[in-house]
């Protein structure tokens, strides 16, 4: 939500900007543009009257006592010029001044906006003997007369500082109401499905508004649906399981009076049955595992413990030692309800003895990494292709082209894996509610790696 609030307050303040330039640049012109230009001139008139009063009566003492009067005034300055083109006061003439004066040009106001000499006006004089001169009034531009370099740069720190703080504000307004949205978002995507945007975000009378609104009403929707699936799925798997224990019981009497060539048969019922009803206890855990989360069941687990006891059950169905176990501590403690944990590591080690190619082993290790335990599982087995990864924790996804699967159903059976698809979903929906992250990559060296980071308990 940053950039949007950066993308609001940039905007803004260049729109700012851009309104300034206009400004200063209508005020450069506003003189020329408007009929400015003939109220300054008009007071030339009586400059004019004046200094030709002057020249009549007193000559050009008193001319020069005129024209130093003018020192007072900050915007005109008046220059007088004799026959022979020097000026009375003396001192150095501006180049634009004497330019204008002496030009073949007839007696024409001269309007400049953008140069130091906006405005020149000159007229001639006659003294009492019938001597010429020439009178130059010169109207200063208002940036000539002010500190121009001061001037700008106050007035851009008060413009920024202005500008800024009214921008913030304008961007924090327009801004948060994506910011709390997205917050809902992010609840929403971490499970929490009873988040809303809040009656505040709803009585907005804007696109905001309507926004928030339809946002809470797909939200419904969506709890809504979710709850009815999870429910159905709650409901079909304990139905299933009155039917399983019925047909269990028959297998059983059925051995009972059965003769040797159909036990065969029965034995074949009852592992069937058996893998049923372990997929409807997976279902059911991972239906749990949806809705439920108590932190306050959490106790004090070592994983060095429950690792051990399923690398040593593993080793015990397995007849055989290819799982090798490395930690850097005896006591590596984590928060967590112990039946759940256990769950799901065992789904991730079981798995990797499935799929770890024969005469190659699967690599444990416990490593302590920051406030964090990792518990990292290795096999040397094909891998999976990338496009599959980020789907294998979904349920019932089975990447039927990623692992080899010849002779894998054999090999399964005398794993005890039962190959749904649920194993690693279980495994990633039990370490998530657990606070942790889970992550799966194709090792460099060949072979699927997966690492759970579990909160360490100092």
């Amino acid at each position: 939500m940053r950039g949007l609030f950066w993308k609001i307050y940039l905007a803004f303040i260049l729109t700012s900007v851009l309104a300034t330039l206009v400004t200063l640049a209508y005020a450069v012109f506003y003189r020329q543009l408007s009929n400015e230009t003939s109220n300054l001139v008009a007071p030339t008139e009586g400059y004019i009257s004046s200094a030709q009063l002057m020249l009549q009566r007193g000559g050009e003492p008193l001319l020069i006592e005129w024209l130093i009067t003018f020192e007072n005034l900050s915007n005109v300055n008046a220059y007088v010029f004799n026959n022979q083109g020097v000026n009375l006061l003396g001192g150095v003439v501006p180049k634009p001044v004497s330019k204008y004066a002496f030009s073949a040009s007839e007696y024409h106001v001269k309007v400049q906006p953008l140069n130091r000499s906006e405005i020149l006006v000159k007229a001639p004089l006659t003294d009492a003997d019938g001597k010429f001169y020439l009178l130059v009034v010169e109207f200063l531009h208002p940036f000539a007369v002010l500190d121009v370099k001061s001037y700008i740069l106050l007035g851009l720190f008060a413009g920024i500082v202005f500008f800024a703080g009214i921008g913030f504000i304008l961007s924090s307004y327009l801004s948060r109401p994506m910011q709390r949205l997205q917050k809902t978002v992010k609840a929403i995507a971490q499970g929490d499905l009873t988040a809303r945007s809040g009656r505040r975000m709803a009585k907005r009378r804007d696109e905001i508004g309507d926004l928030s609104r339809e946002f809470d009403v797909m939200a419904d929707r969506l709890q809504t649906l979710l709850a009815d699936q999870k429910g159905l799925l709650r409901d079909i798997s304990h139905e299933l399981r009155s039917p399983l224990a019925r047909l269990q019981i028959a297998t059983e009497l059925a051995r009972m009076d059965a003769h040797e060539p159909v036990q065969e048969y029965l034995d074949r019922i009852e592992l069937e049955t058996g893998r049923v009803n372990d997929l409807i206890a997976d279902i059911l855990l991972l239906a749990k595992l949806e809705v439920e989360r108590h932190p306050d069941q959490w106790v004090a687990t070592n994983l060095v413990e429950v690792i051990e006891q399923i690398v040593g059950d593993a080793h015990f169905e397995q007849q055989c030692q290819n799982i090798t176990f490395s930690y850097p501590d005896n006591h590596c403690w984590v928060l967590a309800e112990g039946k759940l944990l256990s769950s799901a590591l065992e789904n991730l080690i079981r798995n990797a003895v499935l799929h770890t190619h024969d005469n190659t082993q699967v690599e444990i290790s416990i490593q302590k990494i920051g406030d964090e335990f990792v518990v990292v599982v290795r096999d040397h087995g094909p891998g999976v292709p990338e496009e599959h990864i980020e789907n294998l924790i979904q349920p019932f996804y089975r990447a039927e082209h990623a692992r080899e699967r010849v002779a894998q159903d054999v090999k399964q059976q005398r794993n005890g894996g039962r190959g749904y698809g649920l194993g690693m979903a279980i495994a990633h929906r039990v370490i998530r509610s657990l606070g942790g992250r889970m992550f799966i990559r194709n090792h460099t060296q060949g072979g699927l790696e997966i690492s759970c980071h579990l909160n360490r308990l100092d």
